[in-house]
């Protein structure tokens, strides 16, 4: 008589296993989603308070904090990147960058964001705010963060 050994998985086995890894990645996904996000917020914030400091650096020179009186509205960093005023051009040399733009396209609340920076200096003041994808309070960067932008 011939012996035959089986040393593989049948059909039915293969299947369940999937079957199993395809519900175990279904309740995993939304996790996994909101990390990402929270993730891509949470580097939103820290490039904001990086820009908050570099603003602060081109104030330093007094031609930049002279031209700095025209950007006291909130005003798109990348337009302010692309400037041929004193400040612009200390902010463009401090931030390295010709353009900066974020990944999180979510709040914390879920509310679709854009992903630019906006800028406000007041140099009545002495204050630069950093805003992340609007310009309310709740989506503030620097100096404090907003409450859609980290708990």
């Amino acid at each position: 008589m011939k012996k035959t050994s089986n040393k593989g998985f049948s059909m039915v086995e293969l299947i369940i296993v999937i079957a199993i890894m395809a519900i175990l990645a279904a309740a995993l996904a939304p996790s996994l989603i909101k990390y990402i996000n929270k993730s891509r917020l949470s580097t939103a914030v820290s490039d904001g308070t990086t820009i908050a400091s570099a603003i602060n650096s081109a104030l330093a020179s007094e031609a930049a904090f002279q031209a700095a009186d025209s950007y006291t509205g909130a005003t798109l960093l990348n337009t302010v990147l692309t400037g041929s005023d004193a400040f612009a051009q200390e902010v463009s040399e401090n931030v390295g960058k010709a353009s900066v733009t974020g990944k999180a396209k979510k709040d914390l609340g879920g509310s679709a964001l854009s992903t630019v920076y906006y800028i406000q200096v007041d140099t009545v003041n002495n204050t630069v705010s950093v805003y992340y994808g609007d310009t309310a309070a709740a989506h503030m960067v620097s100096p404090n963060v907003g409450t859609l932008l980290a708990n």
